[in-house]
């Protein structure tokens, strides 16, 4: 019985981890994508453009990030429902805004931090009202 209890445990655990990464690995593919387009800036849409994305580590960074993801939802998906899990997807927006300034040193705003701010209590929120479920 309590060999059982603990698999029930580990696998809890996981998931939590699994959960929590999907955020992570949102971003890191937005940073992937963004070094990306930075490297394929100048070129014209046609096949050189391809050539040179097929080639650029960061492009292979996107389809890691894209399918340890996939694979990250499908786990959370089998064991949450999907208005729970959800609503994490969301964690990723204020990640990247934040990437966005500091990686990148793109300009940011007071709009921008009031926005993150809003989907951050938004997801609270809608988490905080599956629990009481």
């Amino acid at each position: 019985m309590i060999e059982q209890s603990q698999k029930v445990a580990t696998r809890q655990r996981a998931s939590y981890l699994l959960w929590a990464a999907l955020p992570l690995l949102g971003t890191g593919y937005q940073i992937a994508a963004k070094n990306t387009a930075l490297i394929l800036t100048g070129h014209r849409f046609d096949l050189d453009l391809l050539i040179t994305a097929l080639h650029t580590p960061w492009a292979l960074a996107i389809l890691v990030f894209d399918i340890a993801g996939f694979l990250a939802w499908m786990v959370v998906l089998s064991a949450y429902k999907l208005s729970e899990a959800f609503p994490l997807s969301a964690l990723s927006y204020p990640m990247v805004i934040l990437v966005s300034w500091i990686l990148f040193h793109e300009p940011g705003s007071p709009i921008q931090v009031l926005g993150g701010t809003i989907i951050m209590t938004g997801v609270w929120l809608i988490g905080r009202d599956s629990e009481e479920d």
